[in-house]
């Protein structure tokens, strides 16, 4: 029951199961104790009825920790960091993880087997919503539903107090031969998958997309682990066993600045000359007319990037500001032909002319009062943030006088894409559909809002789901006139 010592359950070594639609308040990270391991919601078949794991001490950051356990399971929980009533936690580094957990932690020696299915994943208030560690292998996380993570460089997602930056990713997986399948993740401000090295590892048939805040990525194979490398100067890092497959990735209402980067050195110049060996990146399709660069390949050998496609619209160029050698312009498909060797690559790739070095658009902006970066819109990708704002919002496309106002003050730098649906919030025709609701409370009402159209389907379902046909559903299904 709520109010129950939950750790002692576990340290126990049985199971600990949850009461559905029960809220449980955590002050304290879980622990799980004994292999085989498993805190799940009884008889919990929809997410409306799956019990709810939620933070409450402003200094804790791990929700869960299943590190190190083997076969341990975490299923038919949300699991909630409370970020708009707690606020974030001050970072000795503001950049990147800064040394913090992530929500929830598996994996690590010892780790194998986990498996992390059908959860529901919201509010991060660290680097990283799930973690499958380094050390671990045979991992399964699988049809979870991850939103309202992170806040992106322009201060989307940003809790009242915050301060730049505390973006997050959604799966950040460095176990060896696991899968990550089949989840829906919206709204992630790092990346939506991130594999670091993992050779082995299986990314398939998952939904990300980008609906009111930026992603730094779509799915990430861009790291240099040197746990990985295979030679003695530690440049040569395996990637061999990774296939990338069948994912959908959707710029519908933000940037996504690389889709699927594959190297180093589009993430991070100074890593040029590091190569990453192996891997398959096959039929996945990019859209969203927010998109920025779509598949880029630099630093890469023995590779398969095929039958991939793109039904985007890709604008904004990268490095933002007056650069004497900007990189080569937004495109779906990109490579630079003298760094990727001993691969194949589907024909839609063009050779770069300058170079795809660091295709964020992410520095030297002016930035708003608050200290994010206010970096200029794309053509395609402003009318996209206007157009998702008033979908979301007011559940129809905007006049076009509305969107003439709403991209003036996106020009400007006087909204962000938060600030323009906290402006629709106050019109009459938001109230007269929602109530008067206080604009700080933007997100927890784009939370219920996904939630229930998502619980929705999922019951019609019943209980089962497919990620991109769960996504493609619920975005029509916010066209609510």
């Amino acid at each position: 029951n709520p109010g129950d010592d939950l750790q002692a359950i576990l340290d126990s070594g049985d199971d600990l199961v949850l009461r559905q639609q029960a809220v449980y308040e955590v002050a304290k990270t879980l622990r799980y104790k004994k292999a085989g391991q498993r805190i799940y919601t009884q008889g919990a078949r929809f997410p409306s009825e799956y019990a709810t794991l939620k933070i409450t001490d402003d200094s804790l950051m791990m929700l869960i920790n299943g590190s190190h356990v083997e076969g341990v399971i975490l299923e038919r929980v949300i699991c909630d960091g409370n970020r708009y009533e707690l606020g974030v936690v001050d970072k000795p580094d503001r950049i990147g993880g800064g040394g913090q957990p992530a929500m929830v932690h598996f994996g690590a020696k010892g780790g194998d087997g986990t498996i992390i299915r059908n959860n529901v994943f919201m509010n991060t208030r660290t680097w990283s919503t799930v973690k499958m560690h380094e050390g671990a292998s045979g991992m399964l996380t699988e049809n979870n539903i991850i939103f309202s993570i992170g806040v992106d460089p322009r201060g989307n997602g940003r809790e009242t107090n915050e301060i730049p930056f505390t973006w997050s990713d959604g799966v950040s997986c460095a176990a060896t031969d696991s899968v990550i399948r089949n989840n829906l993740i919206i709204d992630p401000t790092d990346v939506g998958i991130v594999l670091y090295g993992a050779p082995g590892t299986v990314a398939e048939n998952n939904a990300i997309a980008t609906i009111s805040r930026e992603s730094m990525g779509g799915i990430n194979l861009v790291d240099p682990l040197e746990l990985y490398a295979i030679d003695e100067e530690k440049n040569i890092i395996d990637y061999r066993g990774v296939k990338i497959r069948n994912n959908y990735i959707d710029a519908f209402g933000a940037r996504i600045h690389m889709s699927i980067p594959v190297g180093c050195a589009v993430w991070v110049p100074h890593w040029k000359g590091k190569i990453l060996l192996g891997g398959e990146v096959s039929y996945n399709t990019i859209a969203g007319d927010a998109s920025a660069y779509g598949i880029v390949a630099h630093g890469i050998s023995e590779w398969t990037i095929m039958g991939n496609i793109s039904t985007g619209k890709y604008s904004g160029l990268a490095e933002y500001g007056d650069h004497r050698n900007p990189p080569d312009g937004p495109a779906p498909f990109l490579f630079d032909k003298p760094s990727v060797v001993n691969s194949e690559l589907q024909s839609d790739f063009v050779p770069v002319e300058r170079h795809i070095d660091h295709l964020l658009r992410t520095q030297m902006a002016p930035t708003d009062q608050f200290g994010y970066q206010m970096h200029d819109y794309g053509h395609y990708e402003i009318q996209a943030v206007v157009n998702a704002a008033y979908i979301e919002m007011l559940g129809r496309d905007p006049t076009e006088r509305e969107f003439t106002v709403a991209k003036q003050l996106l020009e400007s730098r006087q909204r962000n894409a938060d600030g323009l649906r906290r402006t629709i919030m106050n019109t009459k025709e938001f109230m007269e559909k929602n109530g008067d609701l206080n604009p700080n409370d933007l997100h927890p009402f784009r939370n219920q809002l996904w939630f229930e159209i998502c619980d929705k389907i999922i019951r019609e379902q019943g209980g089962t789901f497919s990620a991109v046909a769960l996504y493609k559903d619920a975005l029509a299904a916010l066209y609510r006139n």
